[in-house]
């Protein structure tokens, strides 16, 4: 037998073996993986593209798209989540989820964008992001009780507060600007959001299935791997609008995803159930993920060093995740 002739039935007597120990339903998951991972990137691709399109032929700037419309749409995963958790009694699953998103959101979203170019902010960033952190400071005080539906109804209000503020605001920033028709532009938003919940959703379901066979713990899933999971829209979003140098849509659909978070998905989970979330670890990282964001717009340092410093925290909570 040939040397060329040995590899191959070394490697089908490998595969044999593998599939033979492995689970349909493991395997099943690894290709969802990949679909949703084929799904998100293209998906965010045509809804980036939608949403300046949207903000040119209306006539305002990106970051305002970013902050609602781009925010709201890619914070679909963690409301479907966090609902179905709430509703079946995982309060450790819907709570966590919008946490590990928020942190994923600003430690890793927002550091991979610093990397790949500095970010240069738009006119309303800072106060905006200040809004998020005093919205963060709530959620972490109203933790120690327990969140209730008098604490959701506070929730919505602030996050009606917000769209009021934004309503109100007279921007002088420079408007978006794109070549594509408010019809087509609506069709790519659209198409494209829906690619980006499918391939999340996707890619949540085969990370979970993965980790439980791995046997690892479900609020370390909730906290990690599902909060991550339901990231994925914004990571390939803002991503994508970075690259196309739509810095407003990359900046505000971050800042706005974590105001809907609190906002609008705890909010509405916890009219639905009395919810209660303690972990340590998670609630340090989230307060300090609120904390960095305003004093990076601030001082103006949306550079490659600060996305790298990002990555690392975010690294170090999931670590201190599993301890």
């Amino acid at each position: 037998m040939k040397k060329g002739e040995e590899a191959a039935f070394i490697i089908s007597f490998a595969l044999l073996i593998y599939f033979f120990f492995v689970p349909p339903s493991f395997i099943l998951s690894i290709i969802l993986l990949f679909i949703g991972a084929v799904s998100l990137i293209f998906g965010s691709d045509f809804f980036v593209e939608g949403a300046a399109g949207m903000a040119s032929n209306l006539g305002i700037s990106e970051h305002a798209i970013g902050l609602t419309i781009v925010a709201f749409g890619t914070s679909f995963p963690e409301l479907a989540v966090s609902l179905i958790a709430a509703v079946e009694h995982h309060n450790g699953i819907a709570v966590g989820n919008v946490i590990g998103s928020n942190i994923a959101n600003i430690f890793l979203i927002l550091g991979i964008a610093m990397i790949l170019m500095p970010l240069k902010q738009s006119k309303f960033a800072f106060k905006d992001s200040i809004f998020m952190l005093i919205l963060s400071v709530i959620t972490l005080i109203l933790s120690f009780k327990g969140y209730d539906y008098k604490d959701g109804i506070i929730f919505l209000t602030s996050y009606a507060i917000f769209i009021y503020i934004l309503y109100k605001r007279k921007s002088t920033e420079a408007k978006a600007v794109s070549n594509l028709s408010l019809p087509k532009s609506i069709a790519m938003l659209i198409g494209g959001g829906a690619g980006v919940v499918i391939g999340g959703d996707a890619m949540v379901g085969g990370a979970a299935n993965i980790a439980r066979y791995l046997g690892i713990k479900e609020v370390v899933i909730a906290a990690t791997i599902i909060a991550f999971g339901t990231s994925l829209p914004e990571l390939m979003t803002s991503v994508m609008a970075t690259i196309k140098k739509h810095h407003g849509i990359a900046i505000g659909n971050i800042i706005g995803s974590n105001i809907v978070n609190i906002g609008v998905v705890l909010g509405t989970s916890s009219l639905l159930r009395r919810l209660s979330f303690s972990s340590f670890p998670i609630s340090l990282f989230f307060i300090l993920s609120a904390v960095l964001l305003p004093l990076l717009l601030y001082k103006k340092w949306l550079n490659k060093i600060a996305g790298v410093m990002f990555l690392i925290l975010y690294i170090a909570y999931v670590i201190a995740s599993f301890l």
